[in-house]
């Protein structure tokens, strides 16, 4: 459910327009308008409703593009407006790989780097960043991460065929891989490249924070400094 209302008679004219939406868990509507974004690591975020502390990133590509396609000139600023932020606010070109445990991020899209490294680093961790499976490929060999977090879908080296060379060669064998993709729904298809190319676990993007502190907690767990 969305409709448009106003917001502040204060606010500029340009910025009057609320969005109201109905939160698909709680079913509360609130107006996305002065919600906050969601910290999920994915593509196209979304918003938290101030009701259950829900972002609806979970729901269909087709909802969120019908969320987009019926948001009002306001929406449309706030998302220009984060992208914006994210490129002028940039990490290092690697990231931070002092800080242990370490955690090679690994995705062809800019923002989804960006997103993840603040993610990583708010959970305490130190962060490698990568764009494709060849340049990941490189820095596994030279700082030996403790883990690394790669997209499915990348050019040059997609990410279960870097999984398999992770595991393949004898200086990376011992680096956990687990593959972020929302290409994959069925059971079948995650045991399959849990199997074939080796990977420690298999997440579905978007990956909501909570989630990714629970996995990485468990994965590096022994790497954790006391």
């Amino acid at each position: 459910m969305r409709t448009r209302t106003d917001v502040d008679e204060h606010v500029p004219a340009q910025d009057q327009e609320g969005y109201e939406f109905s939160c698909p868990t709680c079913g509360r509507i609130y107006n996305t308008c002065q919600a906050e974004w969601c910290d999920c690591i994915t593509d196209n975020p979304t918003f938290v409703c101030p009701h259950c502390n829900s972002c609806f990133c979970g729901s269909s590509v087709q909802e969120r593009k019908d969320f987009w396609e019926g948001a009002p000139p306001t929406m449309w600023r706030r998302r220009l407006k984060k992208g914006f932020r994210t490129s002028q606010c940039p990490p290092s070109e690697l990231g931070n790989p002092i800080r242990r445990p370490l955690v090679l991020v690994v995705d062809d899209e800019y923002d989804t780097r960006i997103v993840a490294f603040r993610v990583l680093e708010a959970l305490g961790y130190g962060v490698l960043l990568a764009q494709d499976g060849a340049e990941a490929f490189e820095l596994a060999k030279q700082y030996q991460p403790d883990l690394i977090l790669t997209d499915q879908m990348m050019p040059k080296l997609d990410g279960k065929h870097l999984c398999r060379l992770i595991k393949e060669t004898p200086e990376t064998s011992h680096i956990r891989v687990i593959l972020m993709t929302g290409l994959y729904k069925k059971e079948s298809q995650r045991i399959e490249i849990l199997k074939d190319f080796r990977a420690d676990d298999f997440l579905t993007k978007p990956i909501a924070f909570h989630r990714l502190g629970e996995v990485l907690e468990g994965w590096l767990a022994s790497a954790l400094v006391v």
